[in-house]
């Protein structure tokens, strides 16, 4: 791994863990086990190393939610998705999401923080909406942005009030009901 990659996955861990404002660059030097001046070698500011970290985030948020709705079928992909979130909210190294915190300490929709934050969140969007699509979901841009709206919620009442299984018990209920109440029917002679 280079010492940039090192840092980048240090401070991101800092970041989710402490925020974005209060993992400072004395504490981010030290956890990564390099100088400041190292630091600033490889991130010339700390936006720069907020930015990286969300980076990195991203791809691992966007290759393990893959991994997992994609190991089921086609079909059954769209609810796949609402059990990811809620195996993820259940984990014991969850804090939130590291983009709605982003977007929380950075909430000025100019800032570049939360810029990544939405387009973190309209890719999972679109990448739900691809989803519906491919399971012949009736009205999938609607039943994909319920679904989305389903999963923040469980992510939001995790990081405030803790997991509780019956959270994620009626995500996966109310995603169920959405997702059967509105199958799309073949044409006839297809």
């Amino acid at each position: 791994m280079t010492t940039a990659a090192h840092i980048t996955r240090t401070a991101l861990n800092l970041f989710y863990r402490h925020g974005f404002h209060a993992s400072g660059v004395d504490l981010l030097s030290q956890e990564a086990g390099v100088t400041k001046r190292t630091l600033y070698r490889h991130f010339p500011t700390k936006d720069a190393l907020i930015a990286a970290a969300l980076d990195l985030r991203h791809e691992q948020f966007m290759s393990g939610m893959q991994a997992f709705v994609e190991s089921a079928p086609a079909q059954q992909r769209p609810l796949a998705y609402i059990e990811f979130i809620a195996r993820w909210a259940a984990s014991h190294d969850f804090h939130g999401c590291a983009f709605i915190n982003a977007a929380a300490e950075f909430s000025q929709a100019t800032a570049a923080p939360h810029m990544q934050a939405a387009r973190h969140k309209s890719e999972v969007q679109g990448y739900l909406m691809t989803l519906c699509e491919t399971a012949a979901v009736q009205n999938p841009e609607l039943i994909s942005m319920q679904l989305f709206l389903i999963g923040e919620g469980v992510i939001v009442s995790s990081q405030v009030n803790g997991f509780n299984s019956a959270v994620g018990e009626a995500a996966l209920e109310t995603a169920k009901t959405l997702l059967k109440v509105r199958p799309r029917r073949a044409p006839s002679g297809a």
